[in-house]
């Protein structure tokens, strides 16, 4: 199941790029994020979609927006996606996210086991908290902090 879940995040992921719009700033966010050992970022823009009964929160550096789903390209930058089961106000465990660094080249990372809480939900934006952090091959990888984000259409 956590390869299934992995591979649809990833797809998902993969869709995420970024468009001629303008990036869709967080409406709050002490989200900070690692890619590996010597790359941080802040969430500075993100949002919350969802399509049927995919739940999906992207949160990094490089230009999202409710479009970036759609694209064909990932977005420059580093960035996350966080899939909860839903948006309803709870604290999920065992959460996939996957972290992306599109900078020069395109390489993600991923793995369940981030807890996400969601303390807020809206038809306007969806707010939390994530802690997540793992290691592979000695690097180490993250994502923690608040976030409220525009929940898209």
């Amino acid at each position: 199941m956590a390869i299934k879940q992995a591979l649809l995040v990833l797809a998902l992921g993969l869709a995420l790029g970024a468009c001629g719009d303008d990036p869709l700033p967080v409406l709050s966010s002490t989200v900070t994020g690692q890619y590996g050992s010597g790359v941080t970022f802040q969430g500075v823009n993100g949002f919350a979609r969802s399509r049927g009964e995919t739940f999906l929160i992207a949160i990094g550096e490089g230009p999202l927006n409710c479009d970036s789903v759609d694209d064909t390209e990932p977005p420059d930058g580093n960035n996350a996606v966080m899939r909860p089961p839903s948006f309803d106000v709870g604290t999920y465990s065992g959460i996939f996210v996957n972290l992306y660094h599109n900078v020069g080249q395109f390489e993600g990372k991923g793995s369940n086991g981030a807890d996400v809480e969601i303390t807020a939900s809206t038809a306007e934006s969806v707010a939390g908290s994530v802690s997540f952090s793992f290691e592979d091959k000695g690097e180490t990888y993250g994502l923690n902090g608040t976030f409220e984000v525009r929940r898209c259409p």
